[in-house]
């Protein structure tokens, strides 16, 4: 059953699947409801979901914010979703497909010059997820660094920036999805602009980010028993891991948000100095994605 909730746009087979629609922009407006949705990979969608997509959002299209290495499948991915398998989207009869890739897989090992110097590729072979994501997290490759890269290095700005015009030539009356791979860190940071842009207040917006962890509560409690009962996390360090996983802190959004306000002024400054995206092409997006109910 589709977890319940009014972000909730009712899929049973795709996690963390949900819309922006029905939050305050000031002035009486408010998000109009079932064009912006969000969510983790599409791959493990029923018909039904995808259906349901199609025929009641009226989905024009999808924007994947994964790398190559997780959509093809690579070793460089297994940091990340665990999986060196292939995990493309599914096709969708009439619904625009772009991959708008926010972060290099491979640029974040090669951050870590210590994690290099102690590893070799085929060492990293043989690691399972539990050792790869720990790994990751001692390292600093995954957390606040990360969301870091997101809004400041050229692929989350040139793709971002795209990501919205996208938005500005989505026809009248359908819906976009956008979703990376657990639909929480690339796709929260993806939200979290657009609802800036539309003049959403901050508080909502960081309510929208923490909502991951109602949507995967039970996926959370599962990973804990799992940890707990296989002790090969130390308990001081659970949290993270699972954080960095299936869930989200708090002051992971706060944070981003307060180094672009320090260094542009404003969130929306980022957007027009960084993204490229003008005053008036603002008030586009407001005039045709904001409603008076």
């Amino acid at each position: 059953m589709a977890f319940e909730h009014r972000q909730s746009i009712g899929l049973v087979g795709i996690r963390n699947a949900r819309e922006l629609g029905g939050y305050p922009a000031g002035d009486g407006l408010s998000v109009k409801k079932g064009v912006f949705l969000r969510t983790a990979k599409l791959s493990s969608g029923t018909e039904e979901d995808l259906g349901r997509l199609r025929d009641v959002y009226k989905l024009a299209e999808i924007i994947d914010l994964r790398s190559a290495d997780e959509i093809n499948g690579s070793q460089e991915n297994s940091m990340y979703s665990g999986s060196t398998e292939p995990d493309p989207d599914p096709v969708i009869e009439d619904v625009k497909y772009i991959n708008l890739p926010v972060l290099d897989m491979r640029k974040q090992l090669e951050k870590s010059a210590e994690l290099y110097a102690s590893l070799n590729m085929e060492e990293l072979k043989k690691m399972d997820i539990v050792q790869i994501l720990t790994l990751s997290i001692d390292a600093g490759i995954i957390g606040d660094e990360m969301y870091n890269d997101f809004v400041f290095e050229e692929a989350g700005k040139k793709n971002y920036s795209l990501m919205f015009r996208e938005l500005l030539s989505l026809d009248e009356g359908r819906s976009v999805l956008f979703h990376c791979t657990q639909g929480k860190d690339r796709t929260g940071i993806a939200a979290m602009l657009i609802l800036s842009a539309l003049g959403v207040p901050e508080d909502m917006i960081v309510e929208d980010y923490m909502l991951t962890n109602e949507f995967n509560s039970e996926l959370i409690e599962k990973e804990r028993m799992m940890l707990e009962k296989s002790g090969r996390v130390p308990p001081e360090k659970q949290r993270s891991y699972i954080m960095a996983l299936d869930g989200v802190e708090r002051s992971t959004m706060t944070n981003v948000i307060a180094r672009l306000k320090e260094r542009y002024g404003s969130v929306i400054n980022y957007i027009v100095k960084e993204l490229g995206i003008s005053e008036s092409e603002l008030e586009q997006l407001r005039e045709k994605y904001l409603t008076r109910e």
